[in-house]
């Protein structure tokens, strides 16, 4: 494993191009040497002990790139270092023992990588995967920084933010090249690059301005950095790909000086090939065409205006008692201006407002309100005095001033303070939604009683300003005073005549009244839709059952919780008997929700107890079965646990290469309460399932219809039933697409058509972090989302300390025939022997039978093998993949775990695989590690906030003597069948000092002896640990037949 660095070197003098060192840090080098002795003042540079020869790295990632023909180049980066080097990326998976007690100093080091002009580098590295499954590496902070830096600057051209320059190369500025410069002049470029500058990396800023030296001032500021790329690569892109332009081939040989400027802009050689006397009087006139272009200011300060309205309400059209204040404002802090009296007070080219430069604050401002004169001509008087600081306009005015001039004044780049009160709701026309219900409220369970997605509930229109709702009457007067700004109880409000005639319009419609569905209805709830006839809607009212409705979709908290059924062997804690109430309300009004519990808070124990409840209230049979759509890994998980909390319910699980089909399927379905199958089986058996009329559909780790045009993604859908809900335990707000899809599964049409959301929610949000389309989003998705973490304060008082659960795997076919030939080979050999012979043979065919339930390469591996590949690992074990499903959960929500293997071999092989397909570092700790290591693996666990969340040990190692509470997982990938020695293993987490709930997983292949000797334990539990022995040698005593019975392969459920 290894992580990809890219490192900014910026163009030192104008004609150098600029480019990127690609370099990386590998794990496979060996450790790294320890300093003896005095550390030296000043260190010299020394080659990076573990930095990936450039060769490497164009093998592995350089073909068909452009780092295919890059040049090997050298730079010396200054570095973090103890006594052992410098100190590796903290997401590089490592087993080095490393200097943890020296203060860390920075020390040169010298890099060797594979260095690219800026427009070649800029395709490699926006083209770099964050995240790859069997990905030789990971992208490291600078390599992720500037990848988004390339973002910006894609969007840069995109939007045709740039503008055309000249820039001097000498300093008697009579030679020039033509650049391409972005313009960042948005009300959000400036908070923007303020935050990408507060982000950026140190290690982009490691090396020296003046070679191997460093000292206060040597090392590049973040601004000038990011500036530079930004610049060099709109240049870079911009002439680039305007390269191909036919305007440019039409430019005559003999070119004018524009002509020149323009063909300079648009080819590799920047040079503006004209005499001194023509560049200079070119440069003159491009300067004062840009003095208009950037009259709103700089990169750093623009000129902005504040509005400030009067407290009462005018009557006298032409008195002015509006003031519009003169200013200059940061332009990556907004909230940081600069008062005309400031400006106007300074006797200096330069003024300082907290840590913050402003050149020619004066000249700024006034160029500024010479250009707005153009726009806005009441400024003009107030530029007849000698220091101008604002100026008092009329309510007419200042309504123009803030409809019409200042949004072409912000896009032209200057800053607008308007009112607070300025176009937002409640100071503007807007319409109330009064529903009301059309039928009686729906019975708590059934058919008969619940209402569908389309069901009809009455609404009422009414006019509205915020809270205040209007007559006919009281509306005609206030359009009568002909004012577009008007006070209303105190409150400054728009009246504009866009809005009087959308509010004519509203009266003059037949729809005030009318019928609509209980989705729509949702959607005006929650924000979905946002206006009518033109009008904002200002509220929604309800009455009866309605409103009862919109209390529970809009708090939670409002909702009644049923008692547990009584069918349900165990007892429901609180936050489950809210769960499954939750998920009752929303079966019972036809919608679709998701239970997005944290791992371990129960979320099967929730939804069999709603199938419960509608059972036992339904007089003891459901309307029809139920069918439950999960990951082949956890099918038998399901079937476990609904025969063991809900044994009423008639289970049927569609699985295997012998599962019933076609007619015989049907009739058996249709006996039963719930039939569990796969998302494969769901794709390759959709004619026969989809022509049952299910009662209800489950998707258990809805992530799989993530991909909304995914074959398992349309069968989902195409399903008809009563109610939907799914189960997932990561947080789906998180990923757009993905939740739209499954909203689209849930309640069809809810969050609009594909197209439409992708263009309002998921590209500003995702590209842009538009805040108010997130929170639109929120307030849409939110009710139908309910999502308890462990830490909740309603949760973790309600948890054990401990919980333990088994997770069920499949064999693969490789594994199944793997474990048949042992059996058949080994069982023939233990019936003609006997004592010690025996006794070996049994325990050696235990080891294998283990092994090949793991992994076929730990049984097929030879000592001094080389370690394979994650590609090689993958799809190969049933247990590696629900690992793999279950490591994905608790690592997006931040916890961290214990892995438990018997096995050093098969560590090697987790602590290889996992890494590189969930990009992730873990540890390994094993019977080799020396006690220094050890520590420093201990430490990096428990200490570093930001350490590895994967601890991988070999059950030998890690039974005694640590203490490893961070976890809040433990995971025993493969059994001792000695009760008391995984309990030992266990309390590494679970023990004094623990204050987080412990979820214990114990792996279980189904059909394999690793399934006969559980249940052998767990029926033997309360029994002295004598009778079960210690280890496996009670295995060795059984009988030949008794044996056979053990080991022999039971029914798998192969796909």
């Amino acid at each position: 494993m290894w992580v990809l660095h890219t490192h900014w070197q910026p163009p030192r003098k104008p004609t150098d191009p600029g480019g990127i060192l690609f370099w990386a840090e590998t794990s496979e080098s060996p450790a790294p040497w320890y300093l003896e002795g005095e550390i030296p003042e000043k260190p010299k540079p020394q080659e990076h002990p573990y930095c990936l020869k450039p060769e490497t790295i164009k093998d592995r990632i350089g073909i068909g790139t452009p780092l295919e023909s890059a040049q090997a180049n050298l730079v010396t980066l200054h570095m973090p270092s103890t006594r052992t080097g410098p100190i590796p990326s903290p997401i590089l998976n490592h087993v080095w023992e490393l200097d943890l007690e020296t203060e860390p100093f920075l020390a040169p080091w010298r890099i060797d990588g594979l260095w690219l002009p800026a427009s070649s580098a800029f395709s490699v590295l926006i083209n770099l995967p964050t995240e790859s499954e069997f990905g030789d590496f990971i992208l490291g902070q600078d390599a992720i920084y500037w990848q988004n830096v390339c973002s910006l600057t894609l969007e840069i051209l995109s939007e045709q933010k740039i503008l055309p320059i000249m820039v001097p190369i000498n300093s008697n500025r009579d030679a020039f090249h033509a650049r391409w410069q972005p313009v960042l002049d948005g009300p959000n470029d400036g908070p923007r690059i303020a935050k990408l500058v507060d982000a950026i990396p140190p290690i982009c800023r490691a090396e020296s301005l003046h070679g191997d030296r460093i000292f206060p001032g040597s090392l590049p500021p973040a601004r000038a950095l990011l500036d530079s790329f930004l610049n060099t690569m709109t240049d870079a892109l911009a002439r680039s790909w305007g390269s191909g332009s036919e305007a440019i081939r039409l430019i005559p040989e003999n070119p004018t000086p524009f002509e020149a400027w323009v063909k300079a802009l648009f080819t590799q050689d920047a040079n503006i090939k004209v005499s001194a006397v023509q560049a200079a009087a070119l440069y003159s006139s491009v300067r004062a065409w840009m003095r208009n272009l950037q009259a709103a200011g700089d990169n750093y300060f623009r000129v902005a205006f504040e509005l400030i309205s009067p407290e009462e309400q005018i009557f006298n059209p032409e008195e002015k008692t509006w003031v519009l204040k003169y200013l200059l404002q940061s332009r990556d802090d907004p909230g940081l201006t600069i008062s005309a009296e400031q400006i106007w007070n300074t006797r200096t080219a330069t003024l300082m407002v907290n840590d913050k430069r402003c050149e020619y604050p004066q000249e700024k401002l006034l160029m500024g309100l010479g250009y707005v004169t153009r726009h806005f001509e009441p400024i003009i008087d107030s530029l007849q005095t000698r220091y101008p600081l604002g100026t008092t306009i009329t309510t007419h005015q200042a309504y123009h001033f803030l409809r019409e001039t200042a949004p072409l004044l912000e896009e032209a780049g200057f800053g607008i303070l308007a009112p607070d009160w300025w176009d937002q709701k409640g100071a503007r026309l807007g319409v109330r939604l009064q529903l009301t219900p059309s039928s009686p409220a729906p019975a708590a369970t059934g058919i008969s009683g619940k209402l569908k997605l389309n069901a009809l509930i009455n609404y009422h229109w009414e006019l509205s300003i915020g809270e205040t709702r209007l007559t006919r009457e009281e509306f005609e007067a206030l359009a009568a005073l002909n004012e577009p700004l008007v006070q209303l109880d105190g409150k400054w409000v728009q009246l504009d005549q866009e809005q009087v005639e959308a509010a004519r319009r509203f009266w003059d419609t037949e729809g005030q009244d009318g019928q609509m569905g209980l989705i729509q209805a949702a959607q005006y709830v929650l924000g979905g839709e946002t206006g009518a006839e033109g009008l904002p809607i200002e509220g929604v009212d309800a009455e009866g059952w309605v409103e009862e409705w919109l209390e529970g979709l809009e708090g939670h908290e409002k909702m009644i919780n049923l008692p547990q059924p009584q069918s349900l062997e165990g007892q429901l804690r609180p936050y489950q008997k809210f769960g499954f109430s939750w998920l009752s309300f929303y079966r019972r009004w036809g919608l679709g929700s998701i239970l997005a519990d944290d791992m371990g808070l129960g979320k099967t124990i929730q939804a069999l107890a709603l199938l419960l409840h509608e059972k036992e209230s339904l007089g003891g049979s459901l309307p029809g079965p139920v069918i439950l759509v999960c990951p082949t890994s956890v099918a038998t998980n399901w079937q476990r646990e609904t025969q063991r909390f809900a044994p009423t319910l008639k289970i049927h699980k569609h699985q295997g290469p012998d599962r019933l089909r076609d007619k015989e399927f049907i009739k058996v379905a249709k006996s039963c309460d719930l039939v569990i199958t796969s998302y494969p089986l769901l794709r390759q058996d959709i004619d026969t399932i989809q022509s049952i009329r299910w009662y209800g559909v489950i998707l258990d780790e809805a992530q799989n219809i993530k991909n909304p045009t995914a074959k398992q993604t349309q069968a989902a859908r195409s399903l008809k039933s009563e109610f939907r809900f799914a189960l997932t335990g990561t947080p789906v707000e998180n990923r757009l697409m993905e939740l739209w899809s499954i909203m689209q599964f849930l309640n069809p049409g809810y969050l609009g058509a594909r197209d439409r959301f992708k263009r309002e929610f998921a590209l500003p949000i995702e590209r842009f972090r538009d805040p108010d389309a997130t929170q639109q989003l929120r307030d849409l998705v939110s009710p139908f989302i309910l999502r308890r973490v462990k830490t909740d304060p309603t949760v973790i008082t309600d948890l054990p300390e401990k919980i333990e659960v088994k997770a069920y795997s499949n064999l693969t076919e490789e594994q199944a025939g793997l474990y048949q030939a042992v059996v058949n080979d080994v069982m023939k050999k233990i019936e003609q022997s006997e004592g010690i012979e025996r006794h070996g043979q049994v325990l050696a065919m235990l080891t294998k039978l283990k092994q090949i339930c793991n992994h076929p390469l730990q049984y097929t591996r030879t000592k001094g093998d080389l370690l394979p590949t994650a590609r090689e690992m993958h799809n190969r074990s049933g247990k590696l993949k629900r690992l793999k499903e279950m490591l994905e959960e608790i690592i997006a929500v931040g916890d961290r775990v214990l892995i438990f293997t018997q096995f050093a071999e098969m560590g090697k092989l987790l602590n290889a695989y996992i890494p590189s397909t969930l990009n992730c570092q873990t540890l390994f700790l094993h019977g080799g590690t020396p006690a220094k290591m050890r520590d420093q693996m201990i430490s990096r666990f428990m200490e570093d906030p930001s350490g590895p969340q994967v601890f991988i040990l070999s059950l030998k190692a890690g039974g005694t003597g640590l203490n490893l509470t961070r976890a809040n997982h433990v995971i025993h990938f493969d059994r001792w069948w000695n009760p008391a020695v995984e309990s030992q293993a266990t309390d590494r987490a679970f023990r004094i000092g623990q204050h987080q709930n412990v979820q214990v997983h114990k792996f279980v292949t189904v059909g394999t002896l690793e399934e006969k000797i559980d249940e052998m334990i767990e029926s033997k539990k309360g029994l002295a640990e004598s009778i079960i022995g210690s280890g496996e040698n009670w295995i060795t005593e059984l009988s030949t037949d008794e044996l056979q019975d053990l080991v022999r392969l039971r029914y798998q459920d192969q796909e």
